[in-house]
């Protein structure tokens, strides 16, 4: 095993303690952080999708009777949308920008979270619009590995317990992986990518029942909603710096 390899495999470790507790992580922190450390998105996404995918199942399995309200345009429209951006981020012309709409992405969910007043405008509009916002949401996370950033956004607006949001997010991220991986295995011929990442998903579980699991149960609603909004902010402005 290689250092670069155990440099990866330290950020998925990490990462799934943050999934473990806010539902995401793996994916909206991960994808910024491997483009910062050289490598492609379509590599990105073999190394993390197999973690978050672990542990969002694990999630989904173990929630108890405070489940949040999952929407049917998860699957009418926005893994339909997921397939449409993934195929599009894998076009050589669409390559530069990816980084610039991670970054914006991050930013932009940061500026509403941190914001009471956005955060109120946008969940009364977002429940005027929920069909467009989920295709929406569909196609930045098919392109940028990001649509976690606006679940954060449509979880926290129709749930207040942290245990609802995070099955809510968990939910959503466990059908996200599940059709992005399918297409990367399929249609796009990259399931080597996730064939040889599947000690980081056994890693990542493991990290979930023995580690993160039990620091969510410690976790306040206010004190994890504050740490989520800064760290999105934070990865937002590292990638925008970049370019």
């Amino acid at each position: 095993m290689t250092t670069e390899y155990l440099s990866i495999l330290a950020v998925v470790a990490i990462l799934s303690v943050v999934q473990s507790i806010f539902g995401m992580g793996v994916l909206v922190f991960g994808t910024p952080t491997l483009l910062l450390m050289g490598y492609d998105f379509i590599t990105a996404l073999g190394i993390l999708l197999p973690a978050s995918f672990a542990i969002s199942m694990l999630q989904v399995l173990s929630a108890g009777s405070n489940r949040g309200p999952v929407s049917r345009f998860l699957y009418l429209l926005c893994l339909p949308g997921i397939g449409a951006g993934l195929l599009l981020a894998d076009a050589s012309r669409l390559a530069p920008w990816t980084n610039i709409l991670v970054g914006g992405t991050l930013l932009f969910s940061a500026l509403v979270r941190f914001w009471s007043p956005s955060r109120r405008l946008f969940t009364v509009i977002l429940e005027k619009h929920l069909p467009s916002y989920h295709l929406i949401m569909g196609i930045i996370h098919g392109l940028t590995n990001l649509g976690g950033a606006l679940l954060a956004i449509l979880a926290s607006g129709i749930n207040t317990e942290k245990e609802a949001i995070r099955y809510t997010v968990a939910h959503y991220y466990l059908a996200f992986s599940a059709i992005q991986m399918l297409l990367l295995a399929t249609i796009m011929g990259h399931h080597d990518k996730l064939v040889g990442n599947l000690s980081a998903a056994a890693m990542a579980a493991l990290i979930y029942l023995f580690v993160g699991n039990r620091i969510f149960i410690r976790t306040g609603n206010q004190s994890y909603n504050f740490a989520l909004t800064l760290f999105i902010a934070v990865y937002g402005i590292a990638v925008m710096l970049k370019f």
